[in-house]
């Protein structure tokens, strides 16, 4: 099963990624950057899904410090602000992300939205089948 950092720090938002991921992955949760590193030193991480404005730092920030350790972990930002609405420091952060690995998800948001955005990174953990000698 695949592994994914869930950082959010709106607890009804936490509860509706994990109602919508648990069936098919491992969730992790974390409601500061810091515990979202932790989490990511403890554990393979497939998948972050990080809100962009957290209280002390950004989504954006966490998801490159943890693309310098794991270059190939793929994430979703998540923000109740359009992309052409991002400040530029944002906008400029996201340029050093690697092309392909981050998708956006616009809140609110439905959840097969989500499971869409989430399957697209990192595929359908629920459908890959195990082989056995």
């Amino acid at each position: 099963m695949k592994n994914i950092l869930v950082l959010e720090d709106e607890a009804p938002l936490m509860e509706i990624f994990r109602a919508v991921l648990n069936e098919e992955y491992t969730v992790f949760e974390a409601s500061t950057a810091r515990l979202a590193i932790l989490e990511h030193r403890r554990h393979h991480i497939d998948l972050l899904i990080a809100d962009l404005s957290l209280p002390v730092s950004s989504g954006i920030l966490v998801a490159l410090q943890l693309h310098s350790l794991s270059p190939d972990l793929r994430t979703i930002l998540t923000s109740g602000y359009p992309l052409g609405m991002w400040d530029k420091e944002h906008i400029a952060k996201l340029k050093h992300l690697p092309l392909g690995s981050v998708n956006i998800l616009q809140k609110p948001f439905f959840p097969a939205t989500l499971l869409a955005k989430v399957h697209g990174l990192i595929g359908d953990s629920s459908s890959q089948l195990v082989a056995t000698s």
